[in-house]
């Protein structure tokens, strides 16, 4: 059955470029639909200016999807999408702003021959600006729906540098919501926890070059017994992909030695945003609680605390807070 064509006017079409109509595609988009979405946002415009056939390929579905997605978009058909684009790509080479910006190029390379901190900065920069305008919406939004379902119990797990990614977003989403778990032991203790996983669960994985065998096969296993999967990767593609849900990928390469894994960090704490946006004020008793327990434990120094110590240093030697006693 074809997809129920959008009510997208014309006039709404001129608007709009087509990045804008992919970023704005609707969280019920079929999934395979949201693969073309994917890989034209990862590599745009040029990915949407070769054959049909070759897009389909390379984003791993049929001529007919990718047909489909651009009728679901507004479109008439691909070769109509396909003109949009040319038209915005012949704008963008004519416009004074583009023109603009070249001229400020030639004083760009002299900063980042000089300065390494410059150069890892600026090309860091460069990156953020492409998960901004790389990640669909329909991706964070099909995210955030499962994050916040009261009826998942959500797991995170992560690879040798990825996994203190997957421990922060764990963290900050257990302040928003209950039934959160982040896997952090050895090897086998990690895989013994497969006995529990099940339809009840979501796994967010985060794994980049190099993938990570133990952490993909954990994915692949969990997907087969029918646990949603959220990805986090780079623009490469984990193997997890393959059986992921929903997929994050993000450009992580930078003038260090080291891939950069700000711009996933990135895409995470929009996603908590999201969740945390979406459950509105429902989360504020769980944090006041937390907060109340972290005061009774003196997890953190607040102004009592340093009123306390303040006081304490201006009575006699050698008397004690419960501070030092900490």
């Amino acid at each position: 059955m074809p997809p129920r064509k959008t009510e997208t006017s014309a006039s709404a079409l001129k608007s709009k470029s087509v990045r804008e109509l992919l970023m704005e595609a609707d969280r019920n988009i079929p999934a395979s639909e949201m693969k073309v979405v994917r890989m034209l946002l990862a590599n745009y415009p040029a990915a949407g200016l070769t054959t049909i056939s070759r897009l389909s390929q390379t984003a791993g579905v049929s001529d007919p999807t990718v047909l489909r997605l651009a009728t679901r978009l507004g479109f008439e058909g691909f070769s109509d999408l396909q003109t949009a684009l040319l038209a915005e790509v012949e704008e963008h080479m004519r416009s004074p702003l583009t023109l603009t910006a070249a001229s400020r190029l030639p004083s760009m390379p002299q900063v980042e021959r000089t300065n390494a901190y410059q150069s890892f900065l600026l090309s860091s920069m460069t990156q953020i600006e492409a998960v901004i305008k790389g990640t669909a919406t329909a991706d964070y939004e099909r995210a955030v729906d499962l994050l916040i379902d009261p009826k998942l119990h959500i797991l995170f797990i992560g690879g040798r540098f990825s996994r203190f990614i997957a421990g922060i977003m764990q963290r900050c989403l257990q302040h928003v919501r209950d039934g959160t778990t982040l896997f952090s032991g050895s090897p086998a203790d990690v895989v013994d926890e497969m006995a529990g996983i099940g339809k009840r669960h979501v796994l967010v994985v985060f794994d980049f070059r190099r993938y990570q065998t133990d952490t993909v096969r954990f994915a692949e296993h969990a997907k087969k017994r029918n646990c949603k999967i959220i990805l986090f990767t780079d623009q490469w593609k984990s193997p997890v992909a393959e059986v992921a849900d929903v997929v994050f990928s993000a450009p992580t390469e930078t003038t260090s030695p080291f891939d950069t894994l700000t711009t996933p960090l990135l895409q995470a704490e929009a996603v908590i945003a999201g969740a945390a946006e979406r459950l509105g004020d429902s989360w504020h008793a769980r944090v006041a609680v937390i907060e109340q327990i972290r005061s009774e434990f003196h997890v953190t120094l607040d102004g009592s605390h340093r009123d306390t110590r303040s006081k304490a240093t201006q009575g006699k030697t050698g008397t004690k807070t419960r501070d030092k006693d900490d």
